[in-house]
């Protein structure tokens, strides 16, 4: 399957995921009633967040659903799996306080957006945590949204009311363990900040927990909803955990610039952050004293990174570390094909997930 056969395989997935998500919106406002306050109208402001992104969880649960049953519509998982997307976007509006990111996707974040809604006299004024009150206001909104949105995940499940209650059940207990899971992992990442170096399993560790975790949960999803046995299920979550490794590898080595890359936002954000991935752990490790010493001086110092200090770090990472990167990739592509033909799917479905697999090889965006 070609690039352009994925992205037009993937599309159905994305517009219905999108589709459901503004259902699941637009019902609790309409419910809601009139919003005039400006609080009320935070989360319409950040309605273009809703439908940017992959998708890729929504599209893993509802073709596992298809590969496991055969069947060639995903009406049954439509609406659940919505849960999914709902609960990312929940952690990206997080995300982007935590690490002080004033946009998500070319589109401004929903704490920065806020600011625009403040109307206090006193926005110049420095809050007690925040640079001014305006920050305050922006943030804490931003914060409430989220908290709204996570519900919303929930409601996407519990407003299915086509499926069996014991399996709507299970979902919810899903959406908690992930709940639990993925902040283990925001805080390890947190953590990590200010590490000088990383171990390549101390990385892992915290990547399944953040990003990985909601890999596996699409999966479990999409077998619940599939009624599937223990062993297929567990294939399929062996496909997501190594597809996740796969895709947040590619995206590290996207977000430092070392190959060509389309993303949304600057390819030197990582960078400029000093964010700590497996590309930055593979190469700390691998430098000689020296230039690990000019690695980690050029690395991470935000709004005083030079066009110079950009060039040494991809020129080090690109020498010492992607190859490895890249090999990881491949290894972790192949055992996510080799987990999901072990699950014995069947239809076209089965072939998009090996093509979705197969594509963080290459992906540039």
């Amino acid at each position: 399957m070609t690039g352009m056969d994925l992205e037009a395989a993937l599309a159905l997935y994305r517009d219905r995921s999108n589709r459901e998500i503004l259902a699941v919106v637009e019902e609790y406002e309409k419910a809601r009633g009139p919003a005039d306050d400006p609080s009320l109208k935070t989360l319409e402001a950040s309605h273009d967040l809703f439908t940017a992104g992959k998708r890729y969880r929504y599209a893993i649960a509802c073709l596992g659903y298809q590969a496991l049953t055969g069947s060639e519509d995903f009406k049954a998982p439509a609406r659940p799996a919505a849960w999914l997307e709902l609960y990312h976007l929940y952690t990206l509006f997080l995300d982007d306080i935590m690490d002080e990111d004033d946009r998500r996707r070319t589109f401004p974040s929903a704490w920065s957006s806020n600011l625009k809604r403040y109307t206090g006299k006193d926005g110049p004024r420095p809050g007690v945590a925040f640079r001014t009150a305006r920050h305050r206001y922006g943030v804490s909104m931003a914060i409430l949204d989220a908290l709204r949105i996570r519900s919303l995940a929930e409601r996407a499940i519990e407003g299915s009311t086509h499926l069996d209650a014991f399996v709507r059940e299970r979902l919810l207990e899903v959406l908690t363990d992930t709940d639990l899971r993925l902040s283990d992992g925001q805080g390890l990442d947190i953590d990590f900040e200010t590490r000088p170096s990383l171990r390549e399993a101390d990385y892992e560790r915290m990547s399944h927990l953040k990003t990985g975790v909601l890999y596996v949960a699409a999966a479990t999803t999409g077998a619940l909803l599939a009624d599937a046995p223990p062993n297929r299920t567990e294939a399929l979550e062996e496909f997501a955990r190594r597809f996740s490794i796969a895709f947040q590898d590619r995206d590290d080595v996207l977000g430092a610039g070392v190959v060509s890359s389309r993303i949304g936002g600057s390819s030197e954000g990582d960078i400029r952050r000093g964010k700590r991935t497996r590309l930055f752990a593979i190469t700390t490790a691998r430098l000689p004293a020296a230039k690990r010493r000019s690695f980690l001086a050029a690395y991470g110092k935000g709004p005083r990174t030079t066009a110079k200090d950009v060039r040494l770090v991809r020129d080090l990472m690109r020498a010492y570390a992607l190859d490895l990167m890249m090999a990881r990739i491949r290894e972790n592509v192949d055992r996510a094909i080799s987990a999901l033909r072990s699950s014995n799917p069947s239809g076209p479905p089965a072939s998009i997930l090996e093509s979705l697999a197969l594509a963080q090889l290459t992906r540039m965006s």
